[in-house]
C-alpha cells in the first residue's frame, strides 16, 4: 500500500509529466484525492477551471479504465485528441466507427492499455456495449456536463437517465459528476438521479477575472461584425440563434473578403463538422459562426473573443458559451 506522502508525490509527478504544471489549481488536488479514495464526488467549477483534469489524472493512477460519459461527439473527440497528444491512452466509441475499430478499442480496454473510454449516455443501453463492459475492469465513472440530467436545464438529455440503471449494475464503482452550470436545485437533482452516495461536493465561485463583457446597441449587426473581424486576426466564436443566421452571416463576410470564417451547426454532415472543428482547433485566427451545437466543453486556450450575434437561450447557456 502506497503511503500518503508517496501518493501525493506521484500525483504531482504525473501532473508535471503529462500536463507540464507544477501545482494543482484551486480544489483539483482535493477532488482527485476524493476520487482515489473511492468517494462519490460532485464538482461544480466554472468553465475553464480545469474540470477535465479531475478525472483524467486519477484515471492514470488507478488500475482499469475510467468510463467517461459525455453528451457530444465533438467534445469526446476534442478530449481524446488532446489526451493522445500528451501520450495518454484514450478512446471514444461512436456510431461512426465500424465493428472492427470498435472491437479493437474494446480489446485494448480489456488488456488494460486504454485508461479513459469516452461514450455517450445513449450507449449505456446498447446490448453489445453492456456485454463488452462486463469484461472490462472499470476504475470509476466520470459524468461530464452532469447538468444534462436535469429536466430544469436548457441542455436536458433524457438519455442521461440511463446512467442510474448502469450504476445499479455496477454498484461498487465510484462516480464523479462534473458541471460548470448548475443552480442549487439542479445540483440536488444531479445527486438524486445519479444516486450519489454521500458525495463530497466541491464548489467554486463563478466569477471569471480573465473575461471582460461588453454590450452594444447597434442598428447594423452585419456591419459591426465585419468591422470587428477586419482587425481582429485572432481565434473566436460568433454565436447565432439559427442555422440560417450562421450561413447568411458567413456568406456576407466571405463576400466582403473576410475568409478566415466558417459556419457550424447540427445540419452539417459528420465529415463537415469534423473538418471545421479540426480546422478551428488547429488555427490561431479562424472564427466559427455557430449555433449552440458547438461549444460545450470545448477546450481551446487561444480563444480571444466570443460574440453573441443573437441572445443565448438562458443565462446558464450564456455563461457557458462565453467561457470557451
Amino acid at each position: 500500500m502506497i503511503s500518503s506522502h508517496d501518493f501525493q508525490e506521484l500525483k504531482n509527478k504525473t501532473l508535471k509529466h503529462f500536463w507540464g504544471y507544477d501545482t494543482f489549481r484551486d480544489s483539483q488536488g482535493d477532488i482527485i484525492d476524493s476520487v482515489i479514495r473511492g468517494n462519490d464526488t460532485l464538482v461544480l467549477l466554472p468553465t475553464g477551471a480545469g474540470k477535465s483534469l479531475c478525472y483524467q489524472l486519477p484515471a492514470l493512477l488507478q488500475e482499469g479504465v475510467c468510463l467517461v460519459i459525455s453528451p457530444l461527439l465533438a467534445l469526446m473527440k476534442d478530449q481524446v485528441n488532446q489526451l493522445k497528444s500528451k501520450g495518454i491512452e484514450a478512446e471514444y466509441l461512436s456510431a461512426e466507427l465500424d465493428d472492427f475499430d470498435a472491437e479493437v478499442i474494446y480489446n485494448r480496454c480489456k488488456d488494460g492499455l486504454t485508461k479513459l473510454l469516452y461514450v455517450s449516455p445513449e450507449r449505456l443501453t446498447n446490448f453489445h456495449f453492456v456485454q463488452q463492459i462486463e469484461e472490462i475492469q472499470l476504475s470509476f465513472i466520470a459524468v461530464d456536463e452532469a447538468h444534462c440530467i436535469s429536466e430544469w436545464g436548457q441542455d436536458f438529455r433524457p438519455s442521461y437517465q440511463n446512467i442510474k440503471d448502469f450504476r445499479k449494475n455496477n454498484p461498487e464503482i465510484t462516480c464523479l459528476a462534473l458541471t460548470a452550470t448548475a443552480t442549487p436545485k439542479v445540483l440536488e437533482e444531479i445527486k438524486n438521479k445519479l444516486e450519489l452516495n454521500k458525495p463530497n461536493i466541491f464548489q467554486r465561485s463563478f466569477k471569471r477575472d480573465n473575461i471582460k463583457i461588453f454590450s452594444e446597441e447597434i442598428s447594423d449587426k452585419y456591419q459591426r461584425i465585419f468591422n470587428i473581424l477586419k482587425y481582429a486576426k485572432e481565434s473566436g466564436i460568433i454565436y447565432v440563434r439559427t442555422r440560417k443566421d450562421a450561413e447568411l452571416l458567413t456568406e456576407f463576410l466571405h463576400r466582403n473578403k473576410i475568409n478566415n470564417v466558417d459556419y457550424y451547426h447540427a445540419g452539417l454532415t459528420t465529415k463537415e463538422k469534423n473538418e471545421r472543428q479540426n480546422s478551428w482547433n488547429n488555427s490561431d485566427q479562424n472564427v466559427l459562426i455557430s449555433t449552440n451545437a458547438f461549444g460545450m466543453g470545448i477546450d481551446k486556450d487561444n480563444v480571444r473573443f466570443v460574440i453573441h450575434f443573437s441572445p443565448s437561450q438562458s443565462i446558464e447557456n450564456y455563461y457557458q458559451e462565453i467561457g470557451r
